[in-house]
Parts: structure tokens; sequence; C-alpha cells
């Protein structure tokens, strides 16, 4: 389950704190990307996120959410600098499939690949459709954080869940207030 070799106990203690820390970085950007006004906010800080989570999964030895967190950042960043965003993901989908495939391990393994496609679809909308796609997406990586021993990634996921239904009810506020 981990890359570590305990040698001394406070170590392991020391290097598992760094390394949740790692993954509340991470998550503090992608809260902040979701509050961003435009798609490409949203996926510059991504990126970013991108970045400590991919660090957060290597030092946990969760490699499946190691590989996806990798080729999101791909993704993300051919999206933000790009106007291709439907194009780039149509030619994912055989990625997500070969993945899937090769780092099954139990059905836990594959839904950060799930959340990833989900996510990666959304991207290609509307900020709304995004923010839709990112509460789907939180609720499989709790699941996958719980079994992987992310612990900062499984309650962070979840103040990520109640942040976009905010943003949604805020969103959606505005859209009622301009009807009326």
């Amino acid at each position: 389950m981990s890359i570590i070799i305990v040698v001394n106990n406070g170590v392991a203690n020391m290097f598992f704190i760094c390394v949740q820390l790692l993954g509340f970085i991470g998550w503090i950007l992608l809260v902040l990307s979701y509050w961003r006004k435009d798609i490409n906010g949203v996926l510059s800080f991504q990126l970013i996120s991108g970045f400590f989570y991919a660090l957060h999964y290597y030092f946990l030895g969760a490699w499946e959410g190691l590989f996806i967190i990798v080729f999101e950042l791909f993704r993300d960043f051919s999206y933000y600098k790009t106007d291709w965003d439907k194009y780039i993901f149509i030619l994912t989908i055989p990625i997500y499939i070969i993945v899937g495939f090769l780092e099954y391990n139990g059905i836990v393994s594959i839904y950060p690949i799930i959340a990833s496609f989900v996510e990666g679809f959304s991207l290609t909308f509307k900020k709304s459709i995004a923010v839709v796609g990112a509460i789907i997406s939180s609720g499989l990586w709790m699941v996958y954080d719980y079994r992987c021993g992310s612990y900062v990634g499984l309650v962070t996921c979840f103040i990520l869940l109640i942040s976009n239904f905010i943003v949604l009810l805020k969103d959606n506020e505005k859209v009622y207030r301009k009807v009326k």
C-alpha cells in the first residue's frame, strides 16, 4: 500500500504527515479553481493542483491515482492551451479504456479512471456542467482515497463536494433572479 520502509515510527509518522500535506495543498488549489469566473481560470488552478496530487499519490504508492492525475495534467493543459476541448476529450477515450483494462485490480481501482472520464467530459462544456462533473468525480475519488490511505484526500473531497454544491446553487440563484 505504501512505499515507505518503516525504520523509525517518528520518521514514518512525519513522512505520512508530509504526504498528507501535499494532498491538502492540492485540494486547496482545486477548491479555489471552481470559484474562478471562467473555464481557463478553472483549468489553470487545476493544473497546479494536479502536480501536488501527483506527488501525494506517488508517495502513498497509489499507482492508479498517480497515473490518472498525471494523465489529467496533460489533458487539462491541452484544454487550457487550445480551443479543441471536445476533440481532445474524444482522443483520450481509448486511453481511459486501456488504462482501465491494465490497472484493474477490483472495482475501486477504476474509480479514479471513471472520475477522470466524467470530469474530462464535463470540462468541455460551460462552467455549470464542469461543476456537476466535479461533484460526481469527487464522490468516486472519496472511495478511492479511503482505499489508498489518502485521508486528507477523503476529507477534502467531501469538502469539495459541499463547495461545488454551493457554487452550483449560487450560479442557479443568479439565473433565477434574471428570469424573475
